[in-house]
């Protein structure tokens, strides 16, 4: 007989009996074999992890299995600042190698030319990333890789989704 059969059995006795225990109103031999039975004599981690799950309600316990079907995925969004190297630097290029950079996970959005000093400007970008897919760091090397156009990068903010 499986644990499943053994519960639905000890169940069944305690709900025709009306009382808490196997033994009557305190535990005894008849509890402790039946409890033996199912969870086994020295598994003390198993025991605790028994009391532990069913201290929660079962709207508690309902509630895990929502979060596991659910697969929650961290994301983020963020804003760069990538910097060229000059005023003479072709934006419209830079920009465009910039989004040719594809990884799973990163999502470009949308961008705008901002004035720095003397005619610069600079591209302000926002992306969103799925954190398990995308490294930061992988993304700023494949930037700062199209050495033509980027003198240099920052992040402007990063906010979690």
């Amino acid at each position: 007989m499986g644990i499943a059969e053994k519960a639905a059995e000890i169940n069944a006795t305690l709900t025709k009996s009306g009382k808490p225990f196997l033994s009557g109103n305190k535990p005894g031999e008849a509890d402790l074999k039946a409890f033996q039975d199912m969870i086994g004599k020295d598994n003390t981690h198993l025991w605790r992890w028994v009391k532990l799950i069913a201290s929660y309600t079962q709207e508690e316990r309902a509630a895990w299995e929502t979060a596991a079907k659910a697969g929650i995925v961290a994301k983020s969004s963020i804003i760069l600042d990538i910097k060229p190297w000059d005023d003479e630097t072709d934006l419209a290029a830079m920009e465009q190698a910039i989004r040719s950079i594809e990884m799973p996970g990163l999502h470009w959005g949308a961008s705008k030319l901002v004035e720095v000093a003397f005619g610069i400007k600079k591209l302000q970008i926002l992306l969103n990333i799925v954190d398990d897919l995308v490294s930061s760091d992988d993304l700023e090397d494949r930037i700062m890789a199209q050495e033509d156009f980027v003198q240099s990068m920052d992040v402007v903010a990063w906010n979690k989704l």
